[in-house]
């Protein structure tokens, strides 16, 4: 598995709000999942092949873009929470 930046920032983000018993922790996990979905479906969605059912392929493919860019916003919102918490 190849890590990513938004993958260590939302678990460094987790761990940090755990520690000191912080709130909204749902943000973090949320945007860890939709990280790792991001990671493992990235190639297929950036690719032009579709499947046998063009319709289904192309809404799934939209679905994961989606994910993947709740990933990488998640992050900034992951680095904004930190900054909310402690400010």
């Amino acid at each position: 598995m190849k890590i990513n930046s938004a993958i260590i920032i939302t678990i460094v983000t987790f761990i940090v709000g755990f520690i000191f018993h912080q709130q909204y922790l749902w943000i973090p996990i949320s945007v860890l999942i939709a990280c790792l979905i991001d990671l493992y479906t990235r190639q297929w969605v950036m690719s032009d092949r579709l499947g046998s059912a063009r319709n289904l392929s192309a809404l799934i493919k939209f679905l994961f873009a989606v994910i993947g860019f709740y990933a990488m916003i998640g992050q900034i919102i992951c680095i904004g929470l930190i900054f909310w918490w402690f400010i």
